[in-house]
């Protein structure tokens, strides 16, 4: 079966809930408390059942992230001449100069405060704070561009599994 890149991680989060939900039910319901003289009312639990759904789920997973895997590594994203797997690190790379440019940005060029003692000090930028405010701008539009070149990619590029 053929799906695209974002249904194969939607595929992904449903059972990784399906094997979320299967350990919460069988955390509830593996063990049974009751008082002498009582009967025991048993739940429906299978261990041996409940062991096999959470195996093939997770064998599903295991699929469905190797085939990923493999198309993030060979599918190249026209625009950026770089594969998903290149341009989700490149991402990661831009968030982290955009938060670097942030703090450099948000600078005034020149600040002083009154020190302890009374005397009077200046604390100045060894750069231009409008040039890094402009740097900042278009880091931001490189990764908006880039998000939206990945969703894409991931809407076009499909895999077997």
């Amino acid at each position: 079966m053929k799906i695209c890149n974002m249904e194969a991680m939607k595929k992904i989060k449903q059972l990784e809930e399906e094997i979320r939900l299967l350990d919460l039910n069988e955390k509830q319901n593996c063990i049974v408390s009751y008082k002498e003289g009582e009967e025991k009312s048993v739940p429906n639990y299978d261990y041996a059942s409940t062991r096999k759904a959470i195996e093939k789920a997770n064998a599903e997973v295991r699929k469905i992230k190797f085939a990923l895997s493999i198309a993030n590594t060979t599918y190249k994203i026209d625009e950026f001449n770089i594969t998903i797997s290149e341009a989700l690190v490149y991402l990661a790379q831009l968030s982290n100069e955009y938060d670097r440019l942030s703090s450099l940005a948000s600078r005034n060029k020149i600040s002083r405060r009154i020190t302890a003692n009374g005397v009077l000090e200046y604390t100045e930028c060894l750069y231009d704070t409008e040039e890094a405010k402009k740097e900042q701008r278009a880091v931001f539009e490189k990764i908006s561009k880039l998000q939206v070149a990945i969703d894409r990619a991931n809407l076009n590029c499909f895999i077997e599994i």
